[in-house]
């Protein structure tokens, strides 16, 4: 049995909801009159990306891979208010997941035209490992949660 079954065996995964994801840009940047943009557009602006230590990075490198873009990386973080934070003060653009507690007066959020797929958002587990009771119910009420509130209505976050 491979190493990568082996862990997979162990653990249980449970797709929950996708964020879509968008653009980022300051208020100044001419792009934030419009309510989309591709990421050719994007790519004239100096980027604030997801370090290599963030989860995003492998996905957000694939799509730029696949659009045969390369952005320009000026700043690297792994947090996401931070990277909004860096865009918001006008140092660069960013592509992120949707963030619904964001501040609306932070940054101006464009959708991409380019469909370039979702961020999916799961629950893990360890399958071999006691959950106290707690635990259960609240993975029960978010899986319950994003169901009704997103998936059923075709909704992403």
């Amino acid at each position: 049995m491979s190493q990568r079954q082996d862990i997979k065996d162990k653990i249980n995964i449970f797709h929950l909801v996708d964020q879509e994801i968008l653009a980022a840009v300051p208020f100044e940047n001419p792009l934030a009159k419009r309510k989309d943009v591709s990421l050719k557009e994007l790519v004239q602006y100096p980027f604030i990306y997801y370090s290599e230590k963030s989860g995003l990075r492998p996905q957000l490198n694939q799509m730029f891979n696949k659009a045969n873009i390369k952005p320009k990386i000026l700043i690297e973080a792994v947090e996401d208010h931070t990277i909004i934070g860096f865009v918001h003060w006008n140092y660069g653009v960013a592509v992120v997941p949707n963030l619904p507690q964001l501040n609306p007066n932070e940054v101006k959020l464009l959708h991409l035209k380019d469909k370039i797929g979702m961020h999916p958002i799961y629950i893990i587990t360890k399958s071999d490992h006691f959950l106290p009771p707690a635990v259960n119910r609240f993975n029960e009420f978010v899986q319950k949660y994003c169901y009704q509130n997103y998936v059923s209505k075709d909704k992403l976050i």
